[in-house]
């Protein structure tokens, strides 16, 4: 019985991983996928209306599904947390698309990156969870690597992009307080919502600003496919998260930063962004808090979420 258990438990812990990395993956076609949108920068919100369609469509598909007769009675249940994490989450993928359209892959997604040692940070302000030193230690460090990332830029699209990344990242982090407040609560919901909340704010000010509603038709199918590819990602991940200790995750997470940044390098996908040397040099410190925080954590034997 006890080597059946732990048989058990080593299978989940595999299925876990391969489900998580899956998910890294998937997310990571997400950045060269923005990349390869016509005039990005005059389509934000065009993009966002029919991204978030799909993530909402899909997503709540998702719960309906896996909680059927329960599905009303969840609906019911959803509060204040749920909806502000909904409208932070909605926030940062604006901010996200802003960053990618502003400055580098590169430098968009390591500072998205750094989105769980802000939430180790926030965690101990609103949920009271422990700060180590070493989660201090981690955020001096970032710091640092995101100084070095705008050091001496030659364009102002550099840190204006930073900037962007750098409230993707703040918001990912008070997302993941808010799904932490409630853990008996889908997590899934939130994402959904997010969805819902982003196509609306994009509707609102593609109205205020009567901008036409037209795109070109590929802009729509990447839109389309970058909304799969965002959904499928949020599923997988919730799948693996629950066999896999917290720590682990946030070492996971650095699977789609260094896929993405190759992706859009990779010279057949004809994107071609090489990042700048002060890029790599500030990315390795984010990357080194990174794992450092992962290590620490795991040590701790946190428990992750449901």
């Amino acid at each position: 019985m006890l080597l059946s258990g732990g048989s058990k438990m080593q299978n989940n812990y595999f299925l876990g991983f391969v489900l998580v990395v899956i998910s890294g993956l998937v997310w990571s076609l997400g950045a060269p996928l923005v990349r390869l949108l016509e005039d990005a920068e005059h389509y934000r919100l065009h993009f966002l209306i029919y991204r978030g369609i799909i993530i909402f469509l899909v997503v709540i598909a998702y719960v309906l599904l896996r909680e059927d007769r329960n599905f009303l009675n969840t609906l019911k249940r959803i509060d204040n947390w749920v909806v502000f994490g909904g409208l932070v989450l909605s926030l940062t993928m604006f901010c996200w698309i802003y960053a990618l359209t502003t400055t580098s892959v590169a430098v968009s997604l390591l500072m998205l990156a750094s989105s769980p040692i802000y939430a180790a940070f926030l965690g101990y302000l609103i949920l009271g969870e422990q700060l180590s030193r070493t989660t201090l230690f981690n955020i001096v460090i970032v710091v640092v690597g995101v100084s070095v990332m705008v050091w001496d830029s030659e364009t102002s699209s550099t840190i204006i992009g930073a900037t962007y990344g750098f409230f993707a990242a703040l918001g990912f982090a008070i997302y993941t307080i808010t799904i932490r407040h409630n853990p008996e609560m889908p997590k899934l919901l939130t994402p959904a919502l997010a969805g819902l909340f982003s196509v609306i704010l994009a509707l609102i000010l593609l109205l205020a600003s009567g901008t036409s509603f037209e795109m070109p038709p590929i802009n729509i199918q990447i839109s389309l496919i970058h909304g799969l590819v965002i959904s499928f990602g949020l599923i997988l991940f919730g799948l693996g998260a629950r066999y896999l200790p917290s720590g682990e995750l946030v070492l996971l997470t650095l699977l789609e930063v260094v896929a993405g940044i190759f992706w859009v390098w990779l010279p057949i996908i004809g994107i071609n962004e090489i990042p700048e040397t002060n890029t790599i040099i500030g990315g390795l410190f984010i990357l080194t808090a990174i794992l450092i925080q992962g290590i620490s954590t795991r040590k701790r034997h946190i428990i992750p979420m449901p």
